[in-house]
């Protein structure tokens, strides 16, 4: 048994707050093709990573990183992709329920308002928990910034997974908007 190729946890929600380097080459446009899912009243940002070979429309332009992960750091949202390979993508619930204690563990004001639960986005069983956290101080009003996040488990197959964190400030929150966005991911 190999042991997953990356490591998911407070380490990758801490990197959204420092991001850093660039990775595969993405391609982004500003608007998903017509008939599609777009996000919110925001104009959705097609983001596509040639490197594991998924698309999604984003709140905003998304950065892919050395480490392979994409994100996406905006005012108020925030979403992260990052990809697991080997025999840790096999098993996205238990992967959820690890994340969930390495999170409480290493993200402050964590507090997790969902268990995980599955979820069938665009026909696609999907592992899911949400919980809200402290991301630090805003700049423009010295006030602790609560973020809600949803935290999205999306198998490929048995040794590849994607997992979408979503986090949005929590007075904005909408559970539902949040399902929108994430069921606008697709493997190629």
């Amino acid at each position: 048994m190999h042991p997953p190729k990356l490591f998911l946890g407070g380490v990758g929600i801490a990197g959204l707050i420092a991001l850093a380097g660039c990775g595969s080459s993405p391609t982004q446009s500003q608007a998903p093709a017509a008939g599609e899912t777009t996000v919110g009243e925001s104009v959705p940002h097609r983001y596509t990573d040639a490197k594991y070979h998924y698309l999604i429309d984003a709140p905003g332009l998304m950065t892919a990183n050395a480490d392979g992960t994409a994100t996406y750091i905006g005012p108020s949202e925030r979403m992260e992709i990052a990809i697991v390979t080997g025999s840790g993508a096999a098993d996205p619930s238990a992967l959820a329920g690890q994340d969930a204690k390495s999170l409480s563990a290493s993200l402050s004001g964590f507090r997790q308002l969902s268990s995980q639960s599955t979820a069938s986005l665009n026909g696609r069983s999907v592992t899911r928990f949400s919980f809200t956290w402290n991301a630090g101080t805003s700049a423009v009003t010295g006030k602790a910034v609560e973020l809600t996040s949803v935290r999205y488990y999306v198998p490929k197959d048995s040794t590849t997974l994607a997992v979408i964190t979503y986090g949005i400030v929590s007075n904005q929150f909408d559970p539902q908007g949040a399902d929108d966005l994430a069921s606008t991911f697709r493997w190629q």
